[in-house]
């Protein structure tokens, strides 16, 4: 199986970097792949899907969706099936940002993983540890509580699990190979034994750059990496995806 190569672009971007972006992404050999996946901001995604990418091979992620299922008044929030029909494949749930920033954690992360299920997307659920946990040796205790939640979920056919440890999110900080494959090892054991019908692909994200993509892609079970800062650079993000 091919390696993923998730661009996770945040809240940037302006219709002139879409287009000049993306019309170079639809038409380079080395980024026009099922497993390029670009997490664009909602307001770019029907614009991408239905214009620059339309006679493309690329796949388009949402950055988030609402945890509430049905259509209502929830003003500001956008829900699976409407992602679904905006022609959307994947969506990221769960980013530390997100977390952090936001308070997202426990149940609420749950339902928004059984919404994007419900309606055929497919999940990219990270986790990962704060400073503190790695410090004090209880890192993978964390990402066990972070993973425990899933189990709620009664049936999981595809999953993505990114491992993005809190820490080297946008600090240049990158975790060793050592300590990337020590904790994708972790995941893969306790997903394989509670969900071993399932599809599960593991991702290392965290300061992803061209410069260090390769080793980090070279590791056995780590199936592709999300990317931050990097994807905003054309340059960065084509040579990160040269590597697979």
């Amino acid at each position: 199986m091919e390696k993923l190569i998730v661009a996770n672009w945040k809240m940037n971007g302006e219709l002139s970097k879409v287009n000049a972006d993306l019309g170079y992404y639809a038409h380079l050999p080395q980024t026009n792949k099922s497993n390029i996946i670009l997490a664009l901001p909602y307001l770019y995604i029907v614009w991408a899907k239905q214009k620059l990418l339309v006679n493309s091979h690329i796949k388009i992620a949402a950055q988030d969706l609402s945890h509430y299922r049905n259509c209502g008044a929830y003003t500001g929030k956008i829900n699976g099936s409407m992602l679904k029909d905006a022609g959307v494949d994947y969506v990221i749930i769960g980013h530390s940002e997100r977390r952090t920033l936001m308070g997202e954690n426990g149940a609420i992360l749950i339902h928004k993983v059984r919404n994007a299920l419900d309606s055929k997307l497919v999940p990219i659920f990270c986790v990962g540890e704060p400073l503190s946990a790695r410090e004090d040796g209880s890192y993978l205790q964390f990402v066990e509580l972070q993973l425990s939640g899933l189990e709620e979920i009664e049936q999981i056919k595809e999953i993505i699990i990114a491992y993005e440890p809190c820490w080297s999110i946008g600090t240049g900080k990158v975790a060793t190979l050592e300590q990337i494959a020590e904790v994708i090892a972790f995941i893969n054991r306790y997903m394989q034994k509670r969900f071993n019908y399932a599809k599960i692909t593991l991702l290392y994200g965290g300061s992803v750059t061209s410069q260090n993509a390769g080793e980090i892609l070279s590791i056995p079970s780590v199936g592709g990496v999300l990317v931050g800062g990097a994807s905003l650079k054309v340059a960065d993000f084509t040579a990160i995806c040269e590597q697979i």
